[in-house]
């Protein structure tokens, strides 16, 4: 390769290096178009982590660096069919494990045959460090966890980024970052208990795996046999690969070269494991609470007698979801979350005490949000509110408490609380809206405005307006319905914000004209749907019709934590000889594909449906 080509490839990669682009981008522009400053960027990027876990795994110096080698080729083949690109540097330190301990397992099988034969040991072998087997099971254990915890821990223990960098790479509140991240510490430290490596070794390990600070190794511009041979064990391929620099791989170092040649077509290569989702969709019904899978399979149920110890819950005060005003009369209930869950997990519950908050887990943990002054939880003289709206880091929530006047409409009297300091304040925002949901840079609110008419027997009905208000409450914006909407006159009933702020899932009722012997009834239905911010459109990605003996009603609608689903909620009536009151949970994809009912539940009560008091997605 001449050296003007290697100045070129260098300065290409300088420039790609000064580019403020996001894992995400880089691996796109890779995958798209076989961009070779992209494809660099993303070495320098990540090449220290992968080269610090393949030596720590390894304990040999040329094992790790044919490791190296063989890792990035399995990127460069593989860029356009990862799942998560933004996730990149997670998924390269489980190929590195996984290469590596490859790698030492060709070492031990050769020694073992020189052993045999005779020959001359492997003089470039050190000996092993004295915790070596500790180091190489926390980079093993780091490797098992779930693609989304993996990638905090590779980005935020062993890169040692900030929480609010990785969020804005990963396009995610702080606070979920917040919350996975200490999700991983812990599965992290409970799977290594499990090997006999006790939690307090998890630092030395993984200070062990962080990036040294040392030049990466060349990359040779054809692969040896050896890189070769660990390169197609991990494609898992079973002809040879043909790997020529000029395809897909840099020269880093002192120097970075690049040629100018494409690779060939990529063979047919078995799709990677997918990460378990942990992700839980919460139901809280009268009296328990249940976690469940995407799939709508229970995996945990707090009870009362699990949440009220310590505590005496305030039974007077769980609250009612309505399908004309969301939340409404005070019903006399048991144990009944009273609002959203926090960012990371923890449900509000309103006890005689105050505010607490409740942990799900084994055993579930309860603990109050103390005042700022004196030992008491706050609220504790009464009136704790219905949270509808959290800060991304969980610090801080926004509820509300209803408002009755003596002549008109009822209200909401509006609340922000500020956990950590113990204080709340009051929050304006304009009559009759109802804040429920608040944008992860914190400067606006997502509500839901009652459009009040009366009739001549006097009578309100309630249209919901969904709008932009401002954090101040001083300026507020109608996002749906607008004039120019196909269904100008659909009335909200309840709307979320993706993670990344940037869309909105929206449920609304709809009716639908059914035959019934001679006469046509119009039977309520629900619909779903994403308002995509940037673009001001709107799609209807599910829909639940009414029949002639079935009546659905919206209740609620939330994301799941990666923004690629919508769960939704809806009361489901059949009507028969004996009335049957239920719920169901729907999951749908945010692009409309693969709607599928994932909970049911049926009842004979009338009033079965006002005994669930919180949907949501964790």
């Amino acid at each position: 390769m001449s050296q003007s080509v290697l100045t070129g490839a260098v300065n290409r990669a300088r420039r790609a290096a000064r580019a403020d682009a996001t894992d995400g981008e880089l691996v796109a522009r890779f995958a798209g178009t076989g961009d070779p400053d992209a494809f660099a960027q993303l070495v320098r990027r990540h090449g220290p982590t992968v080269l610090a876990v393949c030596r720590r795994v390894t304990g040999h110096r040329h094992d790790a660096e044919d490791a190296f080698q063989a890792t990035f080729l399995v990127l460069a083949r593989r860029a356009s069919e990862l799942d998560s690109p933004d996730t990149v540097g997670g998924w390269l330190f489980g190929v590195a494990v996984n290469t590596a301990r490859a790698a030492r397992r060709r070492s031990a099988r050769r020694a073992a045959r020189e052993s045999l034969t005779g020959s001359p040991p492997d003089r470039a072998r050190p000996e092993q460090e004295p915790d070596f087997d500790t180091r190489a099971a926390v980079a093993a254990a780091v490797a098992e966890l779930p693609e989304r915890y993996r990638a905090l821990v590779v980005a935020c223990d062993l890169r040692g980024e900030s929480q609010p960098a990785v969020a804005r790479q990963l396009g995610v509140p702080v606070g979920t970052v917040y919350s996975r991240l200490s999700a991983a510490r812990r599965l992290l430290a409970e799977r290594l208990r499990r090997r006999g490596v006790e939690p307090t070794a998890l630092a030395v390990g993984l200070g062990a795996v962080a990036p040294d600070a040392v030049s990466l190794p060349p990359v040779s511009e054809y692969p040896s046999a050896s890189v070769t041979e660990l390169t197609e064990g991990i494609m898992s391929q079973g002809s040879a690969l043909k790997w020529k620099l000029a395809a897909c791989v840099l020269l880093v170092g002192v120097t970075l070269g690049l040629g100018a040649d494409r690779p060939g077509p990529a063979p047919a290569v078995a799709p990677a494991p997918r990460p378990a989702d942990e992700s839980r969709l919460v139901l809280g019904f009268a009296g328990h609470v249940r976690l469940l899978k995407a799939d709508g399979t229970e995996v945990a149920r707090v009870t009362e007698a699990d949440a009220g110890a310590g505590v005496e819950l305030r039974h007077t005060a769980a609250t009612k979801l309505s399908s004309t005003s969301g939340l409404s009369a005070i019903l006399a209930q048991p144990l009944g979350p009273c609002g959203r869950a926090a960012p990371d997990g923890r449900l509000p519950l309103n006890t005689r005490k105050g505010l607490y908050l409740l942990s799900p887990g084994a055993p579930p943990v309860v603990a109050p949000v103390k005042a700022a002054k004196g030992d008491e939880a706050l609220f504790a003289a009464g009136g704790v509110p219905y949270i509808t709206a959290w800060s991304p880091d969980g610090k801080k929530a926004v509820g509300f408490r209803f408002t009755q006047p003596l002549i008109g409409p009822q209200g909401y009297e509006h609340v922000r609380i500020d956990l950590g300091a113990g204080r709340t304040t009051a929050l304006n925002v304009p009559k009759y809206h109802r804040v429920v949901d608040w944008a992860p840079d914190g400067t606006w609110f997502l509500t839901i405005r009652d459009e009040h008419s009366i009739n001549f027997n006097l009578e309100y009905s309630t249209r919901g307006v969904l709008c932009k208000v401002s954090a101040d409450g001083k300026t507020s914006e109608v996002l749906c319905p607008s004039k120019e909407a196909a269904e100008p006159l659909m009335s909200v009933v309840c709307a979320a914000l993706s993670p990344d702020g940037k869309r909105v899932a929206y449920q609304y009722g709809t009716t639908h004209p059914v035959k019934d012997g001679k006469e046509t009834v119009h039977m309520p239905g629900v619909r779903v749907a994403v308002l995509d911010l940037a673009r001001n459109t709107h799609t209807v990605v599910a829909s639940e019709p009414g029949s002639a003996d079935v009546a659905n009603d919206p209740f609620g609608v939330r994301w799941s934590p990666d923004g690629a689903r919508v769960g939704f909620l809806y009361s489901h009536r059949q009507f028969g000889e004996l009335l049957s009151v239920g719920w169901r949970v729907g999951v749908v994809r945010a692009d409309g594909r693969g709607a599928k009912t994932v909970f049911a539940s049926d009842r004979a009560e009338p009033n079965a449906a006002l005994a669930l008091t919180l949907f949501d997605w964790r």
